[in-house]
């Protein structure tokens, strides 16, 4: 098992706000890590004096913002680069809430509209329908199919099905 030191980290930052956004001037060194949670990893750092537009935040806190480079495909909270709650930011509390991905789960990026089937078969009723720009936790992989967990999810529906591979991506 490994443990996380846990330090307490002071920033001085410029934070000013909008609706939608807060902007962020660091005045001292940042982890940016690829999901909200600090066993994911540590995608770069901002140094001081870097700006970046926060633009969301999960239910614990961590602060998302658009990189600015391409990602491939990455949909909904996997597009965003997080910085930690203990950053001691607190203007950012009127940014929207969005869902938070666990670090150690594989999740299918849904990239169009997709119905999930309680089999392998695209003649079976559908159980629910994943809207374009979603995701939900991967549970199952088998030829040209995924088992998905609706539960974990942006949605967070208590459902278990199946979905065509065709239009999506995994992280």
């Amino acid at each position: 098992m490994r443990f996380r030191s846990i330090r307490t980290l002071l920033v001085t930052a410029f934070l000013s706000t909008t609706a939608a956004s807060a902007t962020l001037t660091a005045s001292d060194t940042l982890n940016v890590y690829t999901r909200p949670d600090f066993r994911s990893g540590i995608w770069s750092t901002i140094t001081p004096g870097d700006t970046v537009t926060l633009t969301v935040r999960t239910r614990s806190g961590w602060l998302g913002f658009d990189p600015g480079v391409a990602q491939a495909a990455n949909t909904c909270s996997f597009r965003y680069r997080w910085l930690a709650p203990d950053t001691g930011i607190t203007a950012a509390d009127s940014l929207p809430v969005v869902w938070a991905p666990r670090p150690d789960e594989s999740y299918a990026m849904i990239q169009v509209e997709t119905p999930v089937f309680p089999a392998r078969d695209t003649t079976t009723a559908p159980l629910a329908i994943i809207p374009a720009n979603s995701a939900a936790a991967l549970i199952g992989i088998t030829s040209g199919w995924l088992k998905v967990d609706l539960s974990d999810s942006p949605d967070s529906v208590d459902i278990q099905g199946w979905i065509l591979s065709e239009a999506v991506s995994i992280n």
